[in-house]
């Protein structure tokens, strides 16, 4: 982990252009990549792609899609040309922005029409297309906006969410602009107004699950899923879903942001270890707590925590609570029992369980933890535990 540098993501510090560049570039070694498809599923209910595509309507009816936003509107070769006559035939709705990808160009006034726009789509129960050219600067940055704005994510965690489906490649004029709606729903107190500020709460949790009942799971098939690439975490709390946030050691050691995050439940598992919790601040805010004293070794037995680490966890979930599990960096002992959670409490596979919390958050987890992981999968799987699979 030495050779990793770690940004620390501060939350009342402003954004900046070039980390939200990093963001987008760090899943691909600091190279800008176009997407690799014609368009992806952002979240549930939210398309994002290439102007070709959607002027297939046929497509856009064996999508689902209900609305098409497109953010390109115009007839030369760097817009595209569609109109509400051409979907109204197949019931569906159109809004249609005239924007040119340039870095002088106010996307910002369209921000909050197109958020309604796509809100208008989701809340009737419809399936939203939002596209450009090539689907990865001006519908990218519009998406991005919806998400700060409906779903009350920052900047940060809304650019994190959609690089993660899709490649995208937001001009720096509109990621400065971003970071300015950033500035400015912050001020207004508008993060605050959700337990998953910092969640991509609005995904469809499904994790699709490749790891059959009869197959076996190696150190190895869990290294693939855990570092590709190899990163350490890039901010200092990652909200895994409106009831769980992993992070580092300090972060939840204010009042402000045991408030702020709506935090019941902390768990440490590095408790005596370099790790102090402020245990007496969260005994006077009725904050739940549990110490563990894990080693991020390679002899150590976290097997022993497992059932314990998951009816704490449990216990927040069930009350509608929100958890923070941390330990030092947040990236291994922390990861490995939220991975175990998945399973006891949630019957998902090790692989899956380790492909959900990956895609929320970095993890850096030894390869001990990793084998007594597969062993509980196996374990798991001879009882036909993951018969039972329940949704997050």
């Amino acid at each position: 982990m030495e050779n990793f540098t770690m940004e620390t993501f501060d939350l009342d510090r402003p954004c900046s252009i070039e980390e939200l560049e990093n963001i987008i570039t760090s899943p691909t070694g600091g190279l800008t990549m176009l997407p690799s498809t014609a368009f992806d599923k952002i979240c549930e209910g939210i398309f994002l792609g290439e102007g070709d595509t959607a002027k297939n309507v046929t497509t856009m009816k064996q999508l689902g899609v209900t609305h098409v936003l497109n953010t390109a509107l115009g007839k030369d070769a760097f817009h595209v040309n569609t109109n509400h006559v051409m979907y109204q035939r197949k019931g569906i709705k159109f809004l249609g922005l005239e924007a040119t990808d340039a870095m002088h160009f106010d996307m910002a006034k369209y921000f909050y029409p197109a958020a309604d726009f796509i809100h208008e789509g989701l809340t009737s129960g419809g399936q939203v297309f939002v596209h450009c050219v090539q689907g990865v600067s001006r519908s990218a940055t519009l998406v991005i906006a919806y998400l700060m704005i409906k779903r009350h994510m920052t900047v940060q965690d809304a650019v994190r969410l959609v690089r993660s489906r899709r490649e995208i490649s937001p001009n720096p004029g509109f990621l400065q602009q971003l970071c300015n709606l950033n500035e400015e729903l912050k001020r207004s107190g508008h993060f605050l107004h959700t337990n998953s500020i910092l969640a991509a709460a609005i995904e469809n949790d499904d994790v699709e699950d490749d790891c059959g009942e009869e197959e076996t799971c190696t150190v190895k098939d869990l290294e693939e899923i855990l570092t590709a690439p190899i990163q350490v975490p890039s901010s200092s709390l990652s909200q895994i879903n409106e009831n769980i946030a992993l992070g580092l050691n300090h972060f939840m050691n204010s009042c402000d942001r045991l408030q702020r995050f709506g935090i019941t439940h902390v768990l440490n598992m590095s408790y005596k270890r370099g790790d102090d919790s402020d245990t007496l601040l969260y005994k006077q805010m009725g904050v739940k707590f549990l110490g563990i004293e894990a080693q991020d070794t390679l002899t150590f037995d976290m097997t022993p925590y497992y059932e314990l680490a998951a009816d704490f966890i449990d216990d927040a979930v069930q009350i509608n609570g929100c958890v923070f599990i941390h330990c030092i960096d947040g990236a291994s002992c922390s990861a490995t029992v939220l991975i175990a959670y998945l399973m006891i409490k949630k019957h998902y596979s090790v692989k899956a369980a380790a492909r959900y919390v990956r895609r929320k958050r970095e993890a850096c987890i030894n390869a001990n933890f990793l084998q007594q992981l597969c062993d509980l999968n196996l374990k798991l799987q001879q009882c036909g535990h993951f018969k039972l699979r329940k949704k997050i």
